[in-house]
């Protein structure tokens, strides 16, 4: 074993073997002592490789190796988003907000209040999704930086209030999917269903009856109808008080999210008949065009406030109430026992 760690398909052995979660460890060490026996140095070589593409369709291994890769491709985009935008300070606030969300995303992988993800798919997939949501909407910001408006305004106000908000519902996403919250599939099922079915019901409005409004209130009774149909779920199927609430305060906070990505993608990239006329002193139709799909997007700023707050109440709520640790059980039981 020795020697097959010391050429090139005895190394790419040892890390497939590094690679594998602590309960496979045995079989990439039977497979390093294996590669010793194996000659000529080919036959090692497709031995090693074929290895190493079991390992990594582990999906463990592609947990562990997939998050370092986001994270290196996210700060990556970041630092060529900003290197376009002349305000010095506006710049690196870019920056640290993607640092910011990243190393968050970092915390929420380890035991604690914001991780690890809870068992299920269910779990693994809303929290996969919400922070693809919040990093998507953190990529759109981080693009359009220095773009909109006077820079020395968007380092001071914008950037702080929108990097508060994104951080706050990274927060809440990690939360409400973390292993202690403790919450069912079923229950997160709801809140992730009632969510989609609300912002594909605004969607579905705005494409059947346009142009998209030039206020954000249809948007907030639809994200009323999404939290009053997980409350009436939730109650249905009995489930706790304190699940309600969670799932609920998680439909307000995940619905304006989607509403905002929707108009955002609506007015950045649909046709002319979704746009209301907002400019029609405009020098041309083209400019007037132009114009309102900027103007469109500003009432519905107000849904990222909404869910800034939902998130925030989410956080609090979901931190108070997570069950003990596993080691912390055990010790409560040996105190009861003294």
């Amino acid at each position: 074993m020795s020697r097959a760690r010391r050429d090139g398909p005895g190394r790419l052995l040892a890390l497939a073997t590094w690679l594998l979660p602590a309960g496979r460890r045995d079989w990439g060490l039977a497979m390093c002592a294996e590669s010793a026996a194996i000659q000529p140095a080919r036959e090692r070589w497709r031995h090693a490789l074929g290895c190493m593409r079991v390992v990594l369709v582990q999906p463990a291994v592609l947990r562990t190796i997939g998050y370092p890769l986001l994270a290196v491709a996210a700060f990556g985009g970041a630092l060529r988003w900003s290197a376009g935008i002349a305000y010095a300070p506006l710049r690196w606030g870019v920056v640290a907000v993607v640092t910011l969300l990243l190393g968050i995303a970092w915390w929420g992988r380890h035991r604690g209040v914001l991780g690890p993800v809870g068992a299920g798919p269910v779990a693994r997939a809303l929290r996969a999704g919400g922070a693809a949501l919040v990093g998507a909407l953190a990529a759109t910001f981080a693009s359009a930086a220095g773009s909109h408006g006077p820079p020395q305004e968007q380092a001071t106000v914008g950037l702080p209030v929108f990097g508060v908000i994104l951080t706050v519902c990274l927060l809440a996403v990690l939360a409400v999917t973390a292993e202690r919250t403790d919450l069912s599939g079923p229950a997160l099922r709801t809140g992730a269903a009632a969510s989609v079915a609300a912002a594909g019901w605004w969607l579905t409005a705005q494409l059947v009856a346009p142009p998209i409004p030039g206020s954000a209130g249809g948007a907030v009774v639809v994200t009323g109808f999404g939290v009053a149909a997980a409350v009436f779920l939730g109650a249905r199927r009995q489930d706790r008080v304190r699940a309600i609430w969670l799932v609920a305060l998680c439909v307000a906070a995940l619905t304006p999210l989607l509403l905002f990505a929707e108009v955002l993608v609506l007015s950045t990239y649909g046709p002319a008949r979704l746009i209301p006329d907002l400019v029609p002193m405009a020098l041309s139709p083209a400019d007037d065009l132009a114009n309102s799909r900027i103007e469109v997007q500003d009432p519905y700023v107000a849904l990222l406030f909404l869910a800034g707050l939902a998130a925030l109440v989410l956080v609090v709520v979901a931190a108070a109430g997570r069950r003990p640790a596993a080691h912390e059980v055990r010790t409560i039981a040996e105190v009861r026992n003294d």
